[in-house]
């Protein structure tokens, strides 16, 4: 087999090689158990889709009492061979829905932690040994070479993911990403039963049933409770009432019974402000802590109070509570302990962006000017260690699309930090990650996307290999201007040098960044970056319409700057 172009990335299969597929006509075979589960026959199908789009040939899918006994043999999921080879799943070698591939004598044994990692392990040996990439959504992001003739090697891997959580999208890419959250295999949801994402109050205590009766369970906001029709801000709860406390935990409770198997229910406040200011709301507030840690100890008290309830008929689900905003950091009372059935999605948000977090690049009256609603990162990491202390159970909440720079029609230079901070989170214990993403601006922030998910499942991946690797096959004899082109909007970032983040520097805050960040000599560099991409691709209709999507985002940046003008 000719050296795969992915070795640089990953370790390359060991001899002897065996012939799997040769002129579109198949040399093996996919086994599933005799009674499969569907994601078993699933993540068959799946091998079976990708080695035909490889090299024409459609290897057969067979139940293992059928399976023809002197065939290669791909053996996926719980078959009798994976148990007599002793090949065990465990929570210590795989986490939650790792995989191992092991070479067994005429076959692959592909043998997930449970059936979702039998499907992640299916997607991890297409990528890793076959060089199959998904680098966006839809057929214009996939990679798939060609080959006439196939063959395989010997394999022993035992893969468990960099985080027991992890959501990078959704849908069909999230899943060939290997995320667990809020992902789909075909028609079907798997993973992680999760419900409801973050802001719920206005869910469990709709204003529209309950305030005309109970205008007491909301907030008191300048001496009176009233609501508004937002179905995303204010219209907070009072927490300190015991009443709110019993029917937050029912209607959690109720949601459980109705729905078998959920496994994370959210439990946080609605967006913005609007927090309640009577006097036993009030009296369970710190005095003299900073914006960041408002409202800390009235929500920490009343989620404990709530988790106590819930945990009595359902030990077993975690709670998702917020740990964001005027409540990121934790409260100060030496006696506070979490319930043991929480689990804290801690966000960054009003911390720095433009600085990696094991660095000290976030300086008072240099990089930033001090604000009651920003902190330097390496205030985050005390806060982050902080909240492991006191719970296993952290979930982190990052911000690679949202921010002034997305929201003023700006690219966001973010590689310079994700590549760092992914694998900053994983070393310092991080149970699970979480980026926004929109699902309209992939011709803009597709690398941010592709680099964090990439990271959040395997944050050992060299960053510099991974990047080559994208600009290599997504771009083909483009990949030198275009890696051009991106790295000379994250050298300028990095350049500027100043902190940037969603309380320090939104949209208005543009007016300083872009103008700075996207000046004229590097505009000029990337268009001439993308003239030569465009001539190098022009024959290969792929190609070409991959690079036209960074003519758009170089296009839009163009119309953006117009409207910025320095201050």
């Amino acid at each position: 087999m000719a050296e795969s172009a992915a070795a640089a990335l990953y370790e390359p299969m060991g001899k002897p090689f065996v012939e799997i597929a040769r002129a579109r006509q198949p040399k093996a075979q996919i086994v599933t158990p005799a009674s499969p589960a569907w994601l078993e026959q699933f993540a068959a199908t799946e091998l079976q889709r990708y080695f035909e789009k490889i090299s024409g040939a459609k290897l057969p899918v067979v139940k293992e009492d059928a399976a023809e006994k002197s065939a290669y043999s791909f053996f996926i999921g719980n078959t009798r061979k994976a148990a007599a080879a002793g090949v065990k799943p465990s929570e210590r070698t795989m986490g939650r829905d790792g995989f191992a591939l092991r070479s067994v004598p005429g076959g692959l044994i592909v043998l997930g932690r449970d059936d979702l990692g039998t499907v992640f392990g299916v997607y991890e040996l297409l990528e890793r040994y076959f060089d199959v990439r998904w680098f966006m959504p839809g057929e214009l992001g996939e990679h798939v070479p060609k080959r006439d003739m196939l063959e395989i090697g010997k394999i022993n891997l035992m893969f468990k993911p960099s985080f027991r959580v992890r959501w990078v999208g959704d849908g069909e890419w999230s899943l060939r990403q290997r995320m667990n959250a809020y992902v789909k295999a075909g028609d079907r949801n798997v993973g992680i039963n999760w419900k409801w994402h973050f802001h719920t109050f206005v869910v469990l205590i709709p204003p529209e049933k309950y305030f005309a009766e109970h205008p007491e369970y909301f907030a008191m906001v300048k001496g009176k409770r009233a609501v508004t029709k937002s179905k995303t801000h204010g219209n907070q709860l009072c927490t300190s009432n015991p009443a709110v406390i019993r029917e937050v935990a029912k209607n959690l409770i109720a949601t459980l019974d109705a729905e078998p198997g959920i496994e994370i229910i959210t439990l946080s406040p609605n967006d913005g402000g609007g927090f309640c200011e009577c006097e036993q709301c009030t009296a369970r507030d710190e005095p003299g802590r900073d914006w960041f840690a408002k409202y800390s100890r009235r929500l920490a008290i009343f989620n404990n109070e709530v988790a106590r309830l819930v945990k009595q008929k359902h030990p077993s689900v975690l709670i998702k509570v917020g740990a964001y905003a005027m409540y990121a950091r934790p409260p100060l009372d030496k006696d506070y302990r979490p319930e043991s059935n929480l689990f804290f999605q801690l966000c960054h948000l009003y911390f720095c962006h433009n600085h990696p977090l094991d660095s000290d690049g976030c300086k008072a009256g240099a990089t930033y000017q001090p604000s009651k609603q920003f902190q330097p990162n390496q205030e985050f990491r005390k806060i982050l260690d902080q909240w492991l202390k006191l719970s296993p159970h952290l979930f982190i909440y990052e911000y690679y699309s949202i921010g002034g720079m997305a929201r003023a029609n700006l690219p966001w230079p973010l590689v310079h930090t994700i590549r760092s901070d992914i694998p900053y989170y994983r070393k310092r214990g991080v149970e699970g990650f979480y980026t926004q993403l929109s699902d309209t601006l992939w011709h803009r922030l597709g690398l941010n996307y592709y680099l964090a998910a990439k990271l959040c499942w395997n944050a050992d991946l060299n960053a510099d290999t991974l990047l080559d690797d994208y600009f290599a096959k997504f771009y083909g004899p483009a990949a030198a201007p275009m890696r051009d082109y991106f790295m000379a909007m994250e050298r300028s970032m990095q350049d500027w040098n100043a902190c940037v983040s969603y309380g320090l520097q939104g949209t208005t805050g543009m007016k300083v960044l872009a103008p700075t960040v996207f000046s004229p000599e590097v505009m000029a560099r990337m268009g001439s970056c993308l003239e030569q991409a465009e001539r190098l691709v022009a024959s290969d209709e792929t190609l070409a319409k991959r690079v036209a999507l960074a003519r758009r985002m170089y296009a839009e940046t163009q119309e953006a700057l117009k409207t910025i003008k320095p201050r």
